[in-house]
């Protein structure tokens, strides 16, 4: 059985797109036959040792700095009760996720000490957004000084996006390739809810947002533009799905700008509730400032909802713009309102945007296809010839 050691800062039960991508993707190449380990910060306070779908967690204690969205290991026995049990263990392969969280820095040091191959994942198409701009010139500083030893030190770069690739060239890595995220059209389907009904919406008219809320998701936008949105359109209603360090001052925002009734928090929800409250949505909206390649759009394009999202990062990678979903300029209030407005009042350009949206998810972003393509690189790191020559092609010039 080959092992891969993964290091990931955000895991289960932590909700978001990173954790779940990762989720998803490990727990089929256990399903192929490999031995699975991650180590990631506790965040939650859950278990130190867990088992999920075959995959073995190891989480480390941690701060969360930041409001919550930078986690570091602390130093302390029980961190290091972990890391000699997997020091001494045979690890075939390690992993690294994102360059600027500091598990990737402790996962480079151990693919060192151990003599193993990296390969890393980044999932960042730019320097981290923040309101600060303090921490935002640390983290560009940490991009280029220790971001930049990952991805040149890393066996293999993967990028999520091209625009995820094209981060990790500019920060020293030769030929990354792009193997997505991927999204399960199965289970991800328009479905029959009573959500409406529950919910009090009736015949509203229902824009959702789904992520975390932290600043760089721009939700405030948003909900800026929803105010205007509500003098047009009086029976209109916002979803907020999600939880984080932003959660407060959007509501503050919300009671404001007058919205407060209007604008619905409905906080971290399962796979399955997010499924009901996409069926129930009209018009989806992302106004992130900074995206790899985001799952909440995947989601909601796999549902066939017509789409508003910031062109930033690989957002472009899942929509056409005019022919399966609408892309706008980030920090840019009267864009959504000007895009809101012309889905409400062409339904049927909207309802062609949505299917189209569908049919491009389902081709492109498959899990079967993605693991395969992943399975064949990290077959080539480890020395036996890939399946498939092409997607390895370009990775295998680095060594």
């Amino acid at each position: 059985m080959k092992r891969v050691l993964v290091f990931a800062a955000y895991f289960y039960p932590h909700v978001g797109g990173y954790e779940k991508n990762i989720h998803e993707l490990f727990k089929r190449l256990v399903q192929r036959g490999y031995g699975i380990d991650v180590v990631t910060c506790n965040t939650n306070r859950a278990l130190t040792e867990e088992e999920l779908d075959g995959i073995h967690i190891h989480r480390l204690p941690s701060w969360n700095i930041l409001g919550g969205t930078y986690p570091i290991p602390k130093p302390t026995p029980t961190t290091l009760k972990i890391l000699l049990h997997l020091f001494r263990n045979r690890f075939d392969l390690v992993n690294t996720q994102t360059r600027f969280f500091s598990t990737s820095l402790l996962g480079l040091i151990f693919a060192k000490i151990k003599r193993a191959p990296l390969v890393h994942t980044e999932r960042g198409t730019r320097h981290s957004v923040s309101a600060n701009r303090m921490v935002e010139t640390i983290g560009k500083t940490y991009d280029h000084i220790v971001g930049s030893l990952i991805v040149k030190s890393a066996w293999r770069n993967i990028g999520v996006s091209q625009a995820a690739c094209n981060f990790a060239k500019h920060l020293g890595a030769r030929h990354p390739i792009v193997i997505p995220n991927g999204v399960d059209t199965d289970i991800f389907k328009k479905m029959e809810t009573n959500l409406r009904d529950s919910l009090g919406l009736g015949d509203a008219m229902v824009v959702t947002f789904v992520g975390r809320l932290i600043h760089a998701k721009g939700v405030h936008d948003l909900i800026s533009a929803f105010a205007k949105i509500k003098r047009l359109i009086p029976q209109a209603k916002l979803l907020i799905v999600g939880d984080g360090p932003y959660r407060a001052d959007l509501d503050r925002l919300a009671h404001q700008v007058g919205c407060k009734g209007d604008i619905i928090f409905l906080g971290e929800k399962k796979q399955n509730e997010v499924i009901r409250i996409l069926s129930a949505t009209d018009i989806f909206v992302n106004p992130s400032y900074s995206e790899g390649l985001p799952t909440s759009v995947m989601e909601a394009a796999s549902i066939g909802l017509p789409i508003i999202a910031t062109d930033v990062g690989g957002t472009r990678e899942i929509i056409a713009n005019g022919r399966s979903g609408i892309l706008i300029e980030p920090r840019q209030p009267q864009q959504i309102v000007a895009g809101i407005t012309s889905l409400i009042r062409d339904s049927k350009m909207a309802s062609e945007l949505g299917a189209a949206a569908r049919r491009l998810t389902s081709r492109r972003f498959d899990w079967t296809r993605i693991t395969e393509r992943w399975l064949d690189c990290v077959t080539s790191v480890l020395g036996t010839a890939p399946k498939n020559e092409k997607s390895c092609a370009e990775g295998r010039k680095t060594k």
